[in-house]
């Protein structure tokens, strides 16, 4: 399953926000004075400079150096070599484990991550090491490997003193169709309703991975659309700002996100729908299951998606 963590593309515009954080900088770490090359520092200031919006920026800063190291110069490079190890549209150089990415000079940086691979289902965590050339900042090579079953279980937890991932046992899930109040011209949604039921604070990601599976539990191929809105029925209209930071839940703490999709079979009678017996949502290392009724269709031969907003403060009606 997928881990949290943030991703960029570049653009024609410059640098685009199209991931999310959900791990605290904590878990990124450098030896002790190491320090980016001047060219290094000089390449990230660029790709950050051209965020355009404000705050963005402000939370890209507000990382650690190691992230920024991972995420300006090594990201890209990252690709091909996945690519060649079966990976498909999704990866991340970074889990919700400490030491994830870890600084050991100016020309080497090395962490753990995982990728969709290309069933668009599964996931597949593994070690990487990103090799630099300190005068230019330019990848000299990218090397990953897949970790075997034994070592991914055996990953470390998180030390004390750091807020843990939220785990399946202490988080409570349900959906809210808000009376129907998205309903209509072919579409639909819900509000994912997440609480934290245990004794102390936890960390989720801003926008957690949500599944579907039929009644065999079988997962099914509706995928989240990426860059997409909070969006909210009502007058209060849609807001597009994009939710970088990973979400604090202290103990009793509520929060929700709302999911859309095409309910309808509006695309040319390709009758392409499914009816997904229940929504699975990722949680630490395990999932939370809850029914679910609908159906979500897409046009002939492309799978089924649906919008998530972020989670955001539980209201009890939006």
């Amino acid at each position: 399953m997928c881990s949290r963590s943030s991703f960029y593309q570049a653009g024609a515009a410059g640098l685009a926000l199209v991931g999310f954080l959900s791990v605290p900088s904590a878990f990124a770490q450098g030896a002790a004075g190491v320090q980016p090359s001047p060219a290094e520092q000089a390449l990230i200031n660029r790709q950050i400079a051209a965020i355009r919006s404000p705050q963005d920026r402000a939370a890209v800063q507000s990382q650690s150096l190691v992230w920024k190291m991972t995420t300006f110069l090594c990201q890209k490079a990252a690709r091909a070599p996945l690519k060649r190890l079966g990976a498909g549209d999704r990866f991340f150089l970074q889990d919700d484990q400490p030491d994830s990415q870890v600084l050991v000079s100016p020309s080497l940086l090395e962490g753990r991550g995982q990728f969709r691979q290309a069933d668009g289902i599964s996931w597949t965590s593994f070690r990487w090491s990103c090799h630099l050339k300190p005068t230019t900042g330019a990848v000299q090579r990218f090397e990953a490997t897949p970790f075997t079953r034994t070592e991914d279980a055996a990953a470390p937890s998180p030390s004390a003193g750091q807020v843990p991932a939220c785990q399946p046992a202490q988080m409570d899930v349900t959906l809210d169709s808000r009376n129907g109040a998205f309903d209509g011209m072919s579409q639909s949604g819900t509000v994912l309703v997440v609480k934290n039921t245990g004794p102390a604070a936890c960390i989720m990601p801003p926008v957690p991975l949500v599944q579907f599976e039929d009644a065999a539990g079988k997962k099914l191929p509706a995928f989240r659309r990426e860059n997409v809105p909070s969006r909210r029925p009502g007058p209060h209209g849609a807001s597009a700002r994009q939710h970088v930071v990973p979400v604090r839940m202290e103990a009793g703490a509520i929060r929700e996100a709302t999911l859309h999709w095409v309910s309808g079979e509006v695309f040319d009678d390709s009758h392409n729908c499914v009816r997904p017996a229940q929504l699975v949502l990722k949680v630490g290392q395990g999932e939370k299951k809850v029914p679910f009724k609908g159906q979500i269709c897409a046009a002939a031969g492309t799978p089924q998606s649906f919008d998530q907003s972020p989670l955001q403060a539980h209201t009890d009606a939006q």
